[in-house]
């Protein structure tokens, strides 16, 4: 009777050694290869993010409006980055916490309905499945592209005139301004905290 057990023990036990083998390696396959799925998919899938001249404003408007199914904003606070398939809430918070919703405005800068310095930061990588939450693709950015702000009910579009990269200490990049720009950054590299990928953009008149 023991015997027939003890048969009946290791019948359950190896396909359940199995299926957590088949786990783990799962599991590892997906922290090893998810954080290179969005730059695959933007290479060789490109047009399914942006189909438009990032540089031209009335393309870009469309495109803006279908990210946003056709709603301004959704109710609230938004950055669009058409070009790169950004579409993130900004939040409000006092510290670093409100990463995890979405962008977040620095609580000492301005807003785009004032002058001065609107200062915005994103998480570049998350392991999540690939979303519009994350500035991933912050590098394929360039000079002249088009991105949006919505902001208490109103569209701002602004147009990048710089972009740089400046170590994390660097503190010029959230310094006050006289006229109104949006600073947006994110680390550089993907997975490194020692630069800031940094984005200027000045209102499209």
């Amino acid at each position: 009777m023991g015997e027939i057990i003890s048969l009946d023990r290791k019948k359950f036990i190896k396909p359940l050694v199995f299926a957590l083998g088949v786990l783990i390696i799962a599991l590892i396959l997906y922290l090893v290869v998810l954080p290179f799925y969005p730059i695959f998919k933007y290479k060789f899938f490109g047009k399914d993010i942006s189909t438009v001249d990032p540089q031209n404003l009335s393309a870009v408007t469309e495109q803006t409006k279908a990210l946003l199914g056709g709603q301004k904003a959704a109710g609230g606070n938004r950055l669009v980055i058409a070009k790169i398939g950004v579409n993130t809430p900004i939040v409000e918070g006092q510290n670093e916490n409100a990463l995890n919703q979405g962008a977040w405005r620095l609580p000492e800068s301005s807003t785009p309905d004032k002058s001065g310095n609107t200062i915005i930061t994103g998480h570049r990588f998350k392991y999540l499945p690939p979303n519009n939450l994350t500035f991933y693709l912050f590098d394929k950015l360039a000079v002249g592209d088009i991105f949006s702000i919505f902001w208490a009910g109103e569209e701002y579009y602004y147009r990048i005139r710089e972009i740089k990269r400046v170590p994390a200490e660097e503190t010029g990049i959230l310094a006050p301004s006289a006229e109104p720009i949006i600073t947006l950054f994110t680390c550089d590299p993907i997975w490194s905290q020692d630069n800031r990928l940094v984005v200027i953009g000045e209102p499209v008149k």
